[in-house]
């Protein structure tokens, strides 16, 4: 089976060629703003469903194949995990569009760009947590990264398992991280500390911002973010 790593970088490869794609329709698009809008609002979530889909499918391959590396005894078939963001993925594209209404191109591919990874790069993550929580073998998931800013060093420190079935997997523009299933047949690593969860939650508090803040700046001072 690919190992974590390469399946990581197989979903790079799936979200670069969503972005080229989506790139490329915005520098096909002719007229006023408004209607180069248009162009971004019609053809876009088209390119996001279809590699949502092979971001999903790859996810599901990976997680039925840890599952046999992992050598559980029971059955268990993953399932396509792609959910349903058309009003946000609307709102994100008119967002990306803003900078044609003063003439910069640059700027508009580079919102474009943000919106599609992060879009695409979902349905991969969605489908291994959400089977994690179906699959009665499975007791958590890790982060897998390929090192980047102290936000995602800090959420994959020690290889940290996140056993609770509401643990949200945070993620920013142009994030690459995955996440892997872990089962109880290869249960060894450690569980996610207090502060790798509350950096995972969708809302933290002032409070809870500045601890995190201060919590990175301290031990990850030496990474970007």
């Amino acid at each position: 089976m690919p190992s974590p790593s390469e399946s990581r970088a197989a979903l790079q490869l799936v979200t670069a060629e969503a972005v080229a794609t989506a790139n490329e329709a915005l520098s096909r698009s002719t007229g006023s703003p408004e209607a180069r809008r248009l162009v971004l609002l019609d053809a876009v979530p088209e390119v996001v469903g279809y590699y949502s889909l092979g971001s999903a499918a790859l996810a599901a391959d990976f997680y039925e194949e840890a599952r046999e590396t992992a050598q559980v005894g029971t059955r268990f078939t993953p399932e396509l995990v792609v959910a349903d963001r058309t009003v946000k993925l609307r709102r994100a594209l008119a967002w990306s569009a803003e900078p044609l209404f003063t003439g910069l191109e640059a700027d508009a591919a580079g919102r474009l760009a943000e919106v599609v990874q992060l879009e695409v790069a979902r349905p991969y993550r969605d489908t291994i947590t959400s089977n994690r929580r179906q699959d009665p073998e499975s007791v958590g998931w890790r982060r897998i990264t390929a090192g980047g800013c102290k936000f995602c060093r800090m959420l994959a420190h020690k290889g940290a398992i996140y056993r609770e079935a509401t643990a949200r997997f945070a993620a920013h523009p142009n994030c690459h991280c995955t996440a892997e299933p872990v089962f109880r047949t290869n249960d060894t690593g450690e569980t996610a500390s207090v502060m790798q969860y509350v950096a995972s939650k969708r809302r933290r508090s002032p409070e809870e911002k500045a601890r995190l803040r201060d919590y990175l700046d301290t031990y990850y001072a030496d990474f970007p973010g």
